[in-house]
């Protein structure tokens, strides 16, 4: 049985993905043992489905090879075959068109529409799809065999625009109405390069091309041209790869040679890192090199070091890196995370990103090493210098941070400390640049615990110009020294009120964090009387700006520090901050290697005003 941790790896090995290719157009040639086999047809219908589902636009080509052979025998037909393109006489036409167009499109069609898709079957003869003339081969005549003149693309995007899976039969028709049959792998090559499409998938009885019997995962046109010279790729894979690069170089990003005998083999193609086909790209872009050894190395424990100018390039780099997933600049890094504490988010995210950059994620847990216990933290620091590239820590106590990186010869990040998460923060204001809503003079209102993350909040206000409400009771302020600090920086109006209701009113973010943090378990019936009233709910969402959004760096203990409505409501973005701890945070790495340096950035005068500030509001100090 999958357990839960393993979904949930799967499903966030996925979401990239489906970021990345929303809105984009596949195009599959369909065909062989994908198309006689009952388990794979029935596999294959979910996954197209499913791509729809999740907006990515699916246009199917198929094949029929064995059913024509079939009916042509049935028909007492000879079949002849030059070069794997079929000898097409009159005859052997009308046994194509009956098989193709009136036969196997319209199984294609009923069974995709069976599992919850919205197919719309065709051939190319329907509104001039496909624009076909006669096809030779070496100067051989093939009989009414032809290759693609044009596609008419305003056909297939309107299709595409109500919600249909076009299912197109290769048959085209030429300038005077003659009808042609089209290699299905032509076609579909022409039809993805009509349309720009993202990515080509052909559907083979073979695991993808396989050099000495190994499979090749990525293969550039260069790479594959020399294979073709020296016959190491022959026989009938030949012209799929030549077909392959044609389509690249009029414009598909990739093509896919996949396993059409495994089940789901595109979906494990499309939304894993791994793979199970051959993709074929025009050229591989190699590893992004650190480019330089800094001089001094960088930690990164809290906001002392970061500048507006800085943030900003890091939500370029952010936004580059979570476009371009192929980019590798952590490659040949590895780095420690070390956990005291439980972790969901923090741990994922970082194992998750530093794996997608090229680096390689060590976990070690609080029973591995007894950080500050069994060794100490100068202990730890030292060994781990030698054996990796970072060191990344959650940890109860923020000295335990301190003395990691004073004695590190590696960067230290703070994932977590009692005092601070500067990580939480970073993810949250990526999240409000996200939505349009980060400019000069907001008004954040935290609601809660001055705790670790309501004091990051506070450190970012010393660098960031807004209007910082905290409301808390009695007791439950957060750190004065770095309320004196942010106060010196005199760019925020930072206050503390008792009274929620009057800290929301013309709220731009209402943000709030639980009330009893991981420790406290033992003063979880004071807490809970002493914030009794400071519930962030729809109530208190009336108060404040129309356009206000919820914020919550969870875990949640929905009914105390938030209802669920509010968790859920239209306004909150709490998951889509979740999500963005995995973008900066790859961002953040990147800037302590100096592998920024390597991704051709955007660079930001520190005295520039960005299109990320929209306005130019003052604050008081």
């Amino acid at each position: 049985m999958m357990t839960t941790t393993t979904k949930e790896d799967i499903l966030i090995e996925a979401l990239p993905y489906i970021q990345r290719y929303e809105g984009k157009t596949f195009v599959i040639k369909y065909g062989g043992a994908a198309m006689t086999d009952l388990d794979l047809q029935e596999s294959f219908a979910k996954d197209v489905t499913l791509l729809k589902k999740i907006g990515i636009n699916i246009i199917i080509v198929h094949g029929g090879g064995k059913a024509i052979t079939d009916l042509s025998g049935k028909l007492g037909l000879e079949t002849r075959f030059h070069n794997g393109h079929r000898y097409t006489d009159s005859e052997t036409l009308s046994s194509v068109v009956m098989t193709l167009v009136g036969t196997t499109n319209k199984d294609i069609v009923r069974l995709i529409n069976r599992n919850g898709g919205s197919a719309v079957g065709l051939s190319g003869m329907d509104g001039g799809l496909l624009r076909a003339r006669k096809f030779l081969f070496n100067g051989i005549d093939l009989g009414f065999v032809g290759e693609v003149e044009s596609v008419n693309t305003k056909f297939i995007e309107l299709l595409l625009s109500n919600g249909s899976i076009p299912v197109i039969a290769p048959v085209g028709v030429g300038a005077d109405g003659e009808m042609y049959n089209i290699n299905a792998d032509l076609a579909a090559a022409s039809i993805a390069s009509a349309l720009n499409a993202e990515k080509l998938f052909y559907m083979t009885d073979t695991e993808g091309i396989l050099i000495d019997g190994e499979l090749i995962p990525t293969l550039t046109s260069d790479k594959a041209k020399q294979y073709i010279a020296a016959g190491t790729i022959a026989g009938g894979m030949v012209p799929k790869v030549q077909t392959s690069f044609d389509a690249i170089e009029k414009g598909v990003k990739k093509v896919h040679i996949i396993n059409g005998t495994a089940l789901h083999s595109i979906l494990l193609e499309i939304f894993t890192n791994v793979g199970v086909g051959t993709q074929i790209i025009k050229s591989e872009k190699p590893a992004q090199p650190i480019p330089r050894v800094r001089e001094k190395k960088e930690d990164f424990l809290d906001f002392s070091e970061l500048t507006r100018q800085g943030l900003y390039e890091l939500f370029h780099l952010a936004d580059k890196l979570r476009k371009e997933l192929e980019l590798r600049p952590l490659a040949g890094k590895s780095i420690s995370l070390i956990f005291q504490k439980p972790s969901l988010r923090t741990r994922i995210s970082f194992e998750v990103g530093i794996a997608q950059l090229g680096g390689i994620p060590i976990v070690l847990n609080n029973e591995t090493i007894g950080l500050g216990v069994r060794e100490s933290a100068h202990d730890v620091a030292k060994v781990l210098s030698r054996y990796n590239d970072a060191i990344i820590a959650r940890v109860f106590d923020h000295s335990l941070l301190t003395d990691l990186a004073s004695n590190a010869s590696v960067p230290v990040v703070n994932a977590l400390s009692d005092l601070l998460h500067p990580c939480q923060i970073l993810a949250d204001v990526y999240t409000l640049y996200e939505q349009n809503l980060l400019r000069p003079g907001m008004k954040i209102v935290f609601i809660g615990d001055g705790n670790n993350v309501a004091n990051s909040w506070i450190e970012f206000a010393g660098i960031f110009p807004m209007h910082f409400v905290l409301a808390a009771p009695e007791g439950f302020e957060p750190d004065p020294s770095i309320m004196q600090k942010a106060i010196a920086a005199g760019i925020s109006t930072i206050e503390i009120l008792r009274n929620p209701v009057e800290a929301a009113r013309n709220a731009d973010v209402l943000y709030t964090d639980v009330w009893t943090s991981m420790g406290q378990e033992e003063e979880k019936s004071k807490r809970i009387a002493a914030f009794e009233g400071f519930t962030i709910s729809e109530d208190l969402l009336q108060i404040a700006s129309p356009e206000c959004v919820v914020m919550h760096c969870l875990p949640a203990h929905r009914g105390e520090e938030i209802t669920d409505e509010a968790i859920t409501g239209v306004q909150s973005v709490i998951f889509e901050q979740a999500e963005n701890r995995l973008h900066i945070q790859k961002a953040l790495l990147c800037s302590l290697f100096g592998a920024d340096e390597g991704l051709q950035l955007r660079r930001f005068p520190a005295d520039a005003t960005t299109e990320y500030e929209k306005t130019t509001t003052t604050i008081p100090a």
